[in-house]
């Protein structure tokens, strides 16, 4: 697959009319490269980028294209469907901790790039680069009097200014982190089982979940600053409440380890100081019972590190667990060769409604299907789905209240 650069546009535009034949059988990919911080938009970054959809698509026929402003696109002819969204998958990794990769609760940010099948938006594209090619053309002399519509976007713009001045950002991270270590954050723990149950079974409880809820701590250290909204500081933050939990946990040792746990920490955390007296409060024989449960985006941003801190913390004893992961990316990973216990599944109703979904099928198995937790289950389609793939593990509301129906908090 060739890669362009140099007067991307008008190449591309030559491309796509001497290729019209066959065009009815492409897809094109657009990654908007552009709308990514600027700190995640340097040259170095964007040349890994194409570097790894070169490599992944080495033998297909196609196009790559970089254009000025580093938006990126992607022609490809015949390319298998589960290829085209491993690149995609990949890239999102790549740019992890960028918001314009995934929203602050985790999901998929569809800004991060689009898709046209050649079939149904060969004209579309077409005009899509064309304009593309003019506007590169018209913005060193555009000196124009500002219509109304270009009033209202700067409006616009000011508008969301002042309301991320509500956001969490660098200006009040040291303020939330010293909150924080004010604060007994116990207080805005809670716990959530995760629940074996097969069809005509009764639900059994298998081991809690400790996690901190975040609008509880922001009651706690009293602030009305939204700590999710900055995906890269709330990372960052995470390690602040690591170690605080950690702290406190080591203290309550025998309280919270009596009957069988998880929690989550960052890959960082666990080669920590803090870390190694958490594990110093611990009976050897509570250590089995703990389960450590890392983010994948954790574990693809430093594999090294994470290999390190997992070979560690199972010769001591304990079990890991991948949590964070999606119907789209569960297909490619392989637990066994992360040698990771167990892997969270989230259920997402829209995307994986489907029993007969052969990817996920294939993946249960591959994976084990007592090995792999489904999560967000907060109601009873959800735990048939996994129960239609032999999944027996759960968690989510739906679990809380068979457990205790009288329960008043919810997760």
């Amino acid at each position: 697959m060739k890669l362009i650069s140099t007067g991307a546009e008008a190449k591309l535009i030559e491309y796509l009319a001497s290729n019209k034949e066959i065009m009815n059988d492409s897809v094109v990919v657009v990654f908007h490269f552009s709308q990514l911080l600027e700190y995640y938009r340097s040259e170095y970054q964007i040349k890994i980028a194409t570097n790894l959809i070169s490599d992944l698509l080495k033998n297909q026929e196609g196009l790559i294209c970089l254009f000025d402003d580093a938006n990126l696109m992607v022609v490809g002819h015949n390319i298998p469907k589960m290829l085209m969204e491993k690149v995609i998958f990949q890239l999102r990794y790549l740019f992890m901790d960028d918001p314009l990769a995934y929203t602050h609760d985790g999901h998929e940010n569809e800004d991060f790039c689009h898709v046209f099948v050649m079939r149904d938006s060969y004209e579309d594209v077409c005009a899509m680069v064309r304009k593309k090619m003019l506007s590169n053309r018209k913005s060193p002399l555009n000196t124009a009097t500002p219509t109304k519509k270009d009033k209202a976007s700067e409006n616009l713009l000011s508008a969301n200014t002042l309301k991320k001045a509500r956001f969490f950002d660098s200006s009040n991270l040291g303020q939330i982190e010293r909150l924080i270590g004010e604060v007994d954050v116990l207080q805005a723990m809670r716990k959530q089982p995760i629940c074996a149950t097969v069809p005509s079974m009764a639900v059994r409880r298998v081991f809690d979940e400790l996690y901190i809820n975040i609008a509880h701590l922001k009651q706690l250290i009293n602030t009305d600053v939204d700590l999710v909204s900055n995906r890269w500081l709330f990372k960052y933050l995470t390690l602040t409440l690591d170690h605080q939990i950690l702290l406190m946990l080591s203290e309550r040792a025998e309280q919270h380890t009596s009957s069988p746990i998880s929690i989550n920490l960052n890959v960082k955390t666990l080669m920590s100081d803090v870390f190694q007296a958490f594990d110093a409060s611990l009976r050897a024989s509570s250590k089995v019972s703990v389960v450590l449960e890392v983010q994948a985006s954790d574990i693809f941003e430093d594999m090294y590190a994470f290999i390190s801190a997992r070979d560690y913390v199972q010769k001591m004893g304990y079990r890991l667990c991948l949590d964070g992961v999606t119907e789209h990316s569960f297909p490619m990973i392989n637990r066994a060769l992360l040698e990771v216990d167990l892997i969270k599944l989230q259920w997402n109703a829209n995307e994986a409604s489907n029993p007969e979904n052969k990817a996920i099928a294939e993946a249960v198995k591959r994976c084990g299907a007592n090995r792999v937790i489904l999560t967000r289950c907060d109601n009873r389609q959800a735990v048939e789905y996994g129960q239609a793939f032999g999944i027996s593990l759960f968690q989510g509301r739906y679990l809380d209240e068979l457990i205790d129906p009288t329960r008043t908090v919810q997760n």
